[in-house]
């Protein structure tokens, strides 16, 4: 007697570490595809974010309209930041690249325009609203012409555009996968207890009676695994901040709690909608359909 009750608690004790198992290691990779897709989104927009234009102003242009003219700029909800460069620094930009002598040639007369260096926000960073912002900067009197990359801008947005259509399908299959382990997972540990169910409906339990007990399992198991999933994630987050110098875990940290929560709250919801479901399918069933 004492044996079989032994093998029947290693068994349950078998069947829902199993359970937690395999919820807990699909919630970690999904939640891995999270991080994967929000840092390469971060990644994406700093790109962007690194492609300047080149607002060139007319020559004689006096430094106070030049202010004038870049604080107008920056105040542009497109525009994430300026920078002025005068004709003497451009010259000095210059030296580096052709030489400290290189004005020799001209007799020493400068001749560089006065500029404003600009970069656009991500979300800005298309052809459309490239050529109304530079449209807008050019119909200024004091500038000559704007001067900007548009291959450069096309390849990038083409580039970003394929990573994420890509990223976006890895999503959507990681997603099944999830979905229909956990689902499998559960619906094979539900259809071991067939046959106790049968017995409660056989003495007259209740629906809600029978389901209780399983749905408060399948919440904790779920809790359970999506918690460890968490503890994962963390520690190879952990794992990556420690390895890579130069990182700052602290401009991130709403964002992997947002996420963190999210496979808890995920994690828990699909399992108690699938325990629910298997609950179901499980009860009134059928004499020969108990021993299948």
């Amino acid at each position: 007697m004492s044996n079989n009750h032994n093998n029947k608690s290693h068994g349950l004790w078998s069947a829902s570490f199993s359970t937690t198992l395999s919820i807990s290691l699909v919630m970690f990779l999904l939640g891995f595809i999270f991080l994967f897709i929000y840092h390469a989104y971060s990644v994406s927009n700093e790109i962007k974010e690194q492609v300047s234009f080149t607002v060139y102003l007319n020559s004689g242009t006096t430094a106070e309209d030049a202010a004038n003219l870049e604080q107008e700029i920056r105040q542009n909800s497109k525009v994430k930041s300026t920078k002025y460069i005068s004709p003497e620094e451009a010259a000095q930009m210059m030296n580096k690249i052709m030489g400290d002598n290189h004005l020799v040639v001209l007799d020493s007369v400068n001749p560089y325009q006065p500029s404003i260096e600009v970069n656009l926000k991500a979300q800005s960073l298309n052809i459309s609203e490239i050529r109304q912002f530079i449209l807008n900067v050019e119909s200024k009197d004091i500038v000559d012409v704007v001067d900007y990359r548009h291959d450069l801008i096309t390849d990038i947005n083409d580039i970003i555009y394929n990573i994420s259509a890509f990223i976006f399908v890895l999503f959507l299959c990681l997603l099944f996968i999830a979905i229909t382990l956990i689902n499998h997972t559960i619906r094979l540990s539900i259809r071991n207890k067939r046959l106790q169910i049968r017995s409660m409906e056989l003495v007259g339990a209740k629906p809600s009676f029978i389901r209780r007990p399983f749905i408060a399992k399948g919440f904790t198991l779920g809790l359970s695994g999506s918690i460890i999933a968490d503890v994962l994630l963390a520690g190879v987050l952990f794992w990556a901040y420690s390895s890579i110098s130069g990182l700052n875990i602290l401009e991130h940290i709403k964002v992997y709690i947002i996420i963190g929560a999210a496979i808890i709250i995920l994690g828990t919801l699909l399992t108690l909608i699938f325990t629910s479901n298997s609950i179901r399918r499980s009860m009134n069933l059928k004499s020969h359909k108990l021993y299948e």
